[in-house]
């Protein structure tokens, strides 16, 4: 018996997750952790997403009902509407969805360690995992990061490394990675990456967020697909890091910063390329 936990957190850009992943048959059990810290609603998010599945635009009216409903929507999540469009799915869509309130409680570790299948997991978080997680799944984790490693590492990685990299070396980091999960942050052998193709070409710093966030969810998605999954064998080990951006310094200048600095990019980008 194979079983695969989906680690993630309860917000609405990873319902794309939630469905990317719902096709998979690599493995006999599927359980999702989401982690909830608005109390969402999974009637109302079921009645919204049915509702408005695939639709790449809303008014104002219909915007504020998933505002309403998730605590808000950030402005990648926002740009991940006109990309892609309303997933039909959201984040606690599954039928095997476990809802807590932090990963590293007793409660869930208990409940982890009796499972005595075959453990994998793959995570998609906005926080660290304590290092029992990675002694009970006896190394079989996998983290998606919305940022090429290893250029990149942390929190909001792309849109603070746009503030202090050349457009060559923001080229380079614009993507996804999946990785195996160790006791650093995002230091662990890599898997796989994806670069983003025509970075100047996209209408802000958050259509590239976004189109990151899409990128990660297909990594993380195809990978446990395959039938030699979770190998431990099949990474690259990294040897050199690059910086380390955490939340807590991503101000709402910093952001402001970010926005701007992508369009200066972008413009001088697009009148190099005669795009402009």
């Amino acid at each position: 018996m194979k079983t695969l936990y989906v680690l993630t957190e309860a917000l609405f850009h990873t319902g794309y997750l939630v469905e990317k992943m719902h096709d998979n048959n690599s493995f006999d059990n599927f359980i999702f952790v989401v982690r909830d810290r608005n109390s969402l609603s999974r009637l109302n998010l079921d009645k919204l997403h049915t509702t408005y599945a695939g639709r790449t635009s809303l008014d104002e009216s219909e915007l504020q009902k998933f505002h309403q409903a998730y605590g808000g929507l950030s402005s990648a999540e926002l740009s991940m509407i006109s990309q892609f469009g309303i997933p039909e799915k959201h984040c606690l869509s599954a039928t095997n969805t476990v809802v807590v309130e932090g990963f590293n409680c007793n409660k869930l570790q208990e409940r982890v360690q009796v499972d005595s299948s075959f453990k994998c997991a793959a995570i998609f978080l906005d926080c660290i995992l304590s290092d029992w997680w990675i002694d009970v799944f006896d190394g079989r984790i996998i983290n998606a990061h919305s940022a090429v490693l290893p250029y990149a590492r942390g929190m909001y990685a792309i849109e603070q490394f746009l503030l202090c990299a050349t457009s060559e070396q923001v080229e380079q980091a614009a993507g996804a990675t999946i990785h195996y999960v160790n006791s650093g942050i995002d230091k662990g052998n890599i898997i796989d990456t994806t670069q983003l193709q025509d970075l100047w070409s996209m209408g802000s710093i958050w259509a590239v967020k976004a189109a990151s966030y899409m990128a990660a969810f297909s990594l993380l998605a195809n990978y446990c697909n395959k039938n030699d999954c979770f190998s431990l064998l099949d990474a690259q080990v990294q040897n050199k890091y690059g910086p380390l951006f955490l939340a807590k310094n991503f101000t709402e200048q910093k952001r402001l910063l970010a926005e701007h600095a992508f369009l200066t990019i972008k413009n001088i980008e697009g009148i190099h390329y005669g795009a402009a």
